[in-house]
């Protein structure tokens, strides 16, 4: 039910690494003292010692090659719903996933308003504040949203240098993966049971709040966002075997995976999950997946340069219609 509008961007950046020599210091009235090693100047490249023991010299490490990120999406609308409430942006090396609440729906407010424009927001502040200015942008964005309603909000950038600066506000998250183990990721912010941190034109919630994303990526490594939809419904050890499975592949395809298999397990009845979990633990009876939207962002952390980075933001069928309607 979404349509997208996409457009290539390019980027360019660099990275730099400063070698520092170590100095030596003496005493002033203490004489230098005479070291037992000596540089071995044959083409062995080695350090000779007394006792004629061969040690090898380390050359330094050649600078590292930047980063950025390739991504692919997936969005799939909750099973019995013909439209969905999430909404998502890919600018660049900044993405981010929302969540519109859809209790908002029950006071005749359309949910899928507050998230689309969030998304929308944050996404024009980074193409000003750059990837590391992404909890800013999400700041001023929630700031200027004028619509009704709420939302989840999910969003992080990386530098050419690997280094990952973001925010997570309610139960979206993030999950890093290195080498096929989960190296780190964000924890769910709930008031109480299905009850999330959200911002929103009536909420107390503020992005303050949420969970800092402060981390160190490399080339290889695999960031997925995602919505609740898929983390409710996938375990993070299926979630680290999809993507090692298909590491592989294209980010389309492991997105597309991933999605899919929260999309079958949300509609099994007799399947244990992790909000079925969550359920028990607060005293709800509940059985099997949890029916919901799901979007996925697949990003693989590379340092090849060919790599095309993405400028799209999800957008509503009739906005997309408009926006025909009006060029």
């Amino acid at each position: 039910s979404y349509l997208f509008i996409s457009s290539s961007s390019s980027f360019t950046s660099t990275s730099q690494i400063t070698l520092s020599s170590r100095c030596s210091s003496f005493h002033p009235y203490q004489q230098p003292i005479q070291s037992p090693f000596s540089i071995h100047s044959s083409s062995s490249s080695s350090l000779k010692m007394l006792g004629n023991i061969q040690l090898p010299f380390f050359k330094p490490a050649p600078p590292k090659k930047p980063v950025q990120l390739s991504t692919g999406y997936a969005f799939l609308a909750h099973p019995e719903k013909q439209t969905g409430e999430d909404a998502f942006f890919v600018e660049g090396n900044v993405v981010g996933v929302f969540d519109g609440v859809g209790g908002a729906a029950v006071n005749g407010v359309d949910p899928r308003l507050y998230s689309q424009n969030l998304a929308l927001l944050t996404m024009n502040n980074v193409q000003q504040n750059g990837p590391l200015g992404a909890v800013k942008s999400l700041i001023d964005a929630a700031r200027d949203n004028t619509m009704v309603g709420a939302s989840t909000a999910c969003v992080v950038g990386i530098d050419a240098s690997g280094r990952m600066n973001g925010i997570n506000l309610g139960d979206s998250g993030v999950r890093i993966i290195r080498n096929g183990k989960l190296l780190w990721r964000t924890k769910e912010q709930q008031h109480f049971f299905n009850c999330p941190y959200q911002l929103g034109s009536d909420s107390a919630d503020s992005v303050q709040m949420g969970q800092n994303v402060n981390q160190r990526v490399q080339n290889g490594d695999w960031v997925i966002l995602a919505s609740d939809g898929l983390f409710d419904n996938m375990y993070d050890k299926d979630i680290v075997a999809t993507v090692t499975k298909y590491q592989n592949e294209d980010p389309y395809t492991v997105a597309e995976t991933l999605a899919a298999q929260a999309i079958e397990n949300s509609k099994n009845a007799s399947i244990t999950v992790p909000f079925g979990e969550m359920a028990a633990k607060a005293g709800v009876d509940h059985s099997g997946g949890k029916l919901d939207d799901v979007t996925v962002l697949a990003c693989k952390v590379t340092d090849d340069e060919s790599v095309e980075l993405l400028s799209i933001v999800s957008i509503l069928e009739e906005q997309a219609e408009d926006a025909a309607n009006s060029a």
